[in-house]
């Protein structure tokens, strides 16, 4: 590799550390252990590596710039986030960079590009499912991280209780006298459609009502897919449908109305419907739903960060959300 061309990540990648325990070398910090250090000395002396002051400076400089990573800018429940972290840096000397990543297994690798890059001072990572892989290195990387609508144990975070909201559906739909219960889920990869579903079973095992495998679809979280998962309850017999319909997000919801429409049915006279998130169409079609604030989540979120990257949080930072049901027309 050629001298000029051998950067501070260079070093970090081959020693298999995070560029801040680099910057610590290089500045004869007393922090790293001493097997660390004489590692990354060694593959310093191996690619010929010599560091500049900008380079022996890195660790401190700024972009004056957060990154924001989410699966989609087009879901309802997206929009509504970055409508709060928006407002959180609208008064801020701090560019926005938003990232689309797939939640798929490639995830950690395409956030670890991103903290490469150096464009950034902080990454908002919303709704990405980082407990569930292998997250050491961009844990390594110090980059300030904040996780949001999901839990974590190494990074700050603000999430919600999936559990308990599905069981707040379960259990209003019950209080209103209905035992024959259908779940429409999301995908059954994700952390929050097996949360919610933990939730449903905990809520019918208190009320003590059977678990029929006929009533539990497994779909994905937008409208098309709660259109064919109701489709699918109204094939069975008339005197086999469900009476409510607990659908794990409002664009499930959406998707189910229509069904229920264009077979001339209604919701809450033929079929009572809830759903999840509280969007802003959830207003205006009058579904009733279990709201997660997520006006609030980005906008914490982004104060969070914004804190981390100050060198303002002397913890791990970690709040749960508050949920609310919501009661409008469809139950």
């Amino acid at each position: 590799m050629a001298k000029d061309k051998t950067n501070i990540y260079d070093v970090a990648k081959k020693a298999g550390v995070g560029i801040a325990t680099v910057s610590r070398v290089i500045n004869d910090s007393d922090k790293v252990k001493a097997e660390t250090r004489d590692k990354i000395i060694q593959v310093m002396n191996e690619l010929d590596y010599r560091p500049s002051k900008v380079a022996q400076n890195l660790a401190k400089q700024k972009s004056n710039a957060v990154a924001v990573i989410l699966p989609s800018f087009v879901d309802h429940f997206f929009v509504e986030v970055l409508k709060g972290i928006q407002d959180s840096l609208e008064k801020k000397e701090v560019d926005l960079i938003l990232y689309k990543i797939d939640v798929d297994e490639k995830r950690i690798s395409k956030i670890m590009d991103i903290v490469h890059s150096r464009k950034v001072d902080g990454i908002a990572a919303i709704t990405m499912n980082i407990s569930n892989s292998n997250y050491q290195e961009l844990l390594e990387s110090e980059m300030p991280v904040v996780i949001a609508d999901e839990r974590s144990k190494d990074f700050h975070s603000i999430y919600f209780d999936n559990i308990k909201g599905a069981e707040m559906a379960v259990d209003y739909l019950f209080n209103s006298g209905h035992q024959k219960i259908a779940f429409i889920n999301g995908d059954p990869e994700h952390y929050n459609a097996q949360e919610r579903f933990q939730g449903v079973k905990k809520a019918f095992k208190k009320h003590k009502l059977d678990l029929d495998e006929k009533y539990i679809i497994e779909s994905d979280f937008y409208a098309e897919d709660g259109y064919q998962s109701m489709q699918e309850l109204l094939e069975l017999p008339r005197s086999q449908w469900p009476s409510a319909v607990f659908a794990a997000s409002d664009n499930q919801a959406i998707g189910a109305i229509q069904a229920l429409e264009e077979r001339a049915l209604k919701a809450p006279d033929d079929i009572a419907l809830i759903g999840y998130d509280n969007i802003e169409l959830a207003k205006y079609l009058k579904i009733t739903t279990i709201w997660q604030p997520m006006y609030k989540l980005g906008q914490l979120t982004i104060e969070v960060l914004l804190k981390a990257i100050e060198g303002d949080l002397k913890e791990r930072f970690e709040k749960e959300l508050d949920l609310s049901l919501i009661k409008r027309e469809t139950a």
